[in-house]
């Protein structure tokens, strides 16, 4: 068995176990809470409260997905979990949420029912949702909650509104060190220090919300230069091997955000196959730096490497 790296985590707001039994699975092991900004301010507010309650070391919030982008891929194959109740566990676990589907069920039973006639999809959707639903799956499959849960999920999981005064607002709305996450500018960088974060995440969320938008590893050597070495600056991003890390580093990340390769060894292996990924990751970092000369992080810099 892989011995378990103890890596720090970004807990997802769009995940299918509440942030509560995932931060109790955690133990000792520190985690982040990252935030997509919903458009109605309590949910945030509940969102933020209940990751301080379960032990979160600091809210990174995305700033790069008020709106999904063009996907062709997921389009191709109608690929929207959320549409069937998988993925929004942390919102039909939180009280205020639940509030708001309360409120629409109510609303709902009130209004003049129409006939409808279901397709076999909507059928198959229902179930999916009814599955997917906190509690009892017969119960949800004659309850209106899963479906309206699904709904108000949809209308309110981001704001296409985001803008640096909602940022200026988490100093009093919370005690937990910020992270913004997608900064692909300079003068972005700046102002999000300006503003008195903590650290920003250099990322173009994969290359998955804006086509031919600039590489994260040059954003990241153009923020670099204008921030200075002080400010805490990570990376994300096309990561995969130890010589990407290599890379990254050397030009300027503080540390690394690794994202989907661990999710390759989870479905290979399970808790195994991650550990084993991310071994395998450190390990050929390890080497890398033995075979260049590097004795240690904070001797990576720009110099070792060279343009083609």
């Amino acid at each position: 068995m892989p011995r378990r790296p103890g890596l720090p985590y970004v807990f997802s707001n769009q995940g299918c176990n509440a942030l509560e039994e995932s931060a109790a699975a955690m133990g000792d092991t520190p985690w982040w809470f990252q935030l997509y900004w919903s458009t109605d301010e309590g949910l945030v507010d509940s969102l933020i409260g209940r990751a301080e309650a379960a032990g979160a070391r600091a809210l990174v919030v995305t700033l790069d997905t008020t709106t999904l982008g063009w996907r062709p891929q997921d389009l191709n194959i109608g690929l929207l979990p959320f549409s069937r109740g998988q993925g929004i566990a942390q919102y039909t676990s939180d009280p205020h949420f639940r509030s708001i589907v309360a409120g629409r069920v109510g609303a709902a039973a009130n209004a003049a029912k129409e006939k409808v006639r279901p397709t076999i999809g909507a059928v198959k959707s229902l179930v999916q949702m009814s599955r997917s639903h906190p509690g009892d799956f017969r119960e949800n499959l004659t309850s209106p909650e899963p479906r309206a849960a699904v709904e108000t999920f949809l209308d309110i999981f981001s704001n296409p509104a985001l803008s640096w005064d909602h940022i200026a607002t988490l100093r009093d709305r919370t005690t937990l060190p910020v992270v913004l996450k997608g900064i692909l500018h300079p003068d972005d960088a700046r102002r999000a220090f300006d503003l008195g974060v903590d650290g920003i995440v250099v990322s173009n969320h994969g290359g998955r919300q804006v086509d031919r938008s600039i590489a994260s590893l040059d954003a990241l050597v153009n923020i670099r230069e204008a921030v200075g070495r002080e400010p805490t600056v990570l990376f994300d991003s096309g990561l995969r091997t130890g010589a990407d890390l290599f890379v990254a580093l050397a030009l300027g990340a503080d540390a690394c955000l690794l994202g989907r390769p661990p999710i390759y060894g989870l479905a290979l292996d399970g808790s195994d196959g991650v550990a084993a990924v991310v071994a395998n990751v450190l390990a050929e970092l390890d080497l890398t730096m033995g075979l260049t000369g590097v004795a240690s992080i904070a001797d990576l810099v720009p110099g070792l490497l060279t343009r083609a």
